[in-house]
């Protein structure tokens, strides 16, 4: 085993252990706690790479009303978040204003701003919204297995059996056959699941909202390449050994949890 793949498996078991001591023992506020930190991670990871120029002032805002949303998908005010949504998006429009004359440059900027403000904290706080539930802790628990059950079956699928490149203009790495081999991780771990802990879940409707977070999260992964690929970055960060920063390693969860959130939501 490489050097490389030790500390892989060693952060995954650290970080499995953390979240799940958050999960069944830190109740709705630890949830929250953790959630938090990771948006204030991704965010900065975000930062360095799309925004290198911004100022300390334009990061700071950017956190403060990331944080401030993830506490409104806590709180449960909703109208509130989406005030600070709107708060964020005026801000962002003047910092973009005074710091640049060009106005195609500050286009670029707010936009990278705003699509920063949705991509970690907004689509991040569904995780909360998933916690406030009944059986919440549950759907959370089966949430992150769905998906880096995926991503854990997609990597090893692909360094023994990938032939066929599946995109390799975004990810080089990446195989049809990895792909599959994720999309059967992620069925395989919510049937567990139904088995195990959310029995009230059909079968088939299992099956399918497994298929569909599993494919989700592959298409989370690969925007987040492209995004990589767009700054000729390999990884978002250094903060996970083995894995490269926290944004390397919920591509796919920022992606999957606002598709569980409404899917239950709306449909079941």
């Amino acid at each position: 085993m490489s050097s490389v793949h030790t500390k892989r498996v060693i952060t995954a078991a650290i970080a499995i252990a953390v979240v799940l001591l958050v999960l069944l023992k830190g109740g709705h506020g630890g949830v929250a706690i953790l959630a938090g930190l990771t948006v204030a991670a991704g965010l900065l990871e975000y930062y360095s790479l799309f925004l290198p120029e911004a100022s300390v002032l334009t990061k700071t805002a950017g956190l403060m009303f990331g944080l401030a949303l993830a506490g409104c998908f806590y709180s449960g005010h909703m109208v509130a978040g989406l005030g600070i949504l709107a708060a964020a998006t005026l801000v962002f429009a003047v910092l973009a204003l005074v710091r640049f004359g060009s106005q195609a440059h500050a286009a670029d900027f707010f936009s990278r701003q705003i699509t920063g403000f949705v991509y970690v904290p907004f689509f991040l706080g569904h995780v909360i919204l998933i916690r406030n539930w009944q059986h919440g802790t549950m759907w959370v628990l089966f949430l992150l297995a769905v998906v880096f059950s995926g991503d854990t079956a997609a990597y090893y699928t692909g360094k023994m059996l990938g032939r066929h490149k599946l995109c390799p203009s975004i990810s080089p790495g990446k195989t049809v056959e990895g792909a599959i081999g994720g999309l059967v991780g992620s069925l395989l771990a919510g049937f567990l699941f139904k088995i195990y802990a959310l029995s009230e879940l059909s079968w088939l409707l299992c099956g399918a909202l497994a298929m569909l977070l599993g494919v989700i999260g592959q298409v989370g992964d690969l925007v987040e390449s492209m995004l990589k690929r767009s700054v000729k970055i390999k990884d978002s960060g250094a903060l996970l050994p083995g894995h490269g920063g926290v944004l390397d390693r919920i591509d796919g969860l920022l992606f999957a949890a606002p598709v569980l959130y409404y899917f239950k939501t709306f449909l079941l």
